[in-house]
């Protein structure tokens, strides 16, 4: 018998407490535009960023928005063509 047993048996519950279809559908869906916020500091180019800028004021959207759409764009560009 270990020190950490009861500790063992509380992992062992909590993995296997977990239903499978629950955790699937929740991978599965995208996350909301109200998740958590992270800050990264990019270092683009400045006329790419003059762009960002640009795009994001005439579309009346934010530069985070427009990098999220972007990247949805991206995403499923590459799923279409199989990579």
């Amino acid at each position: 018998m270990t020190k950490f047993t009861k500790l063992d048996a509380i992992r062992k519950h909590l993995r296997f407490s977990q239903p499978e279809p629950q955790a699937a559908a929740r991978n599965s869906t995208p996350a909301p535009a109200t998740g958590k916020r992270v800050q990264k500091n990019l270092s683009i180019l400045e006329q790419d960023a003059e762009r960002l800028k640009a795009l994001a004021k005439r579309d009346g959207i934010s530069q985070a928005q427009l990098l999220s759409a972007a990247l949805d764009v991206y995403e499923s560009h590459h799923e279409a063509l199989g990579r």
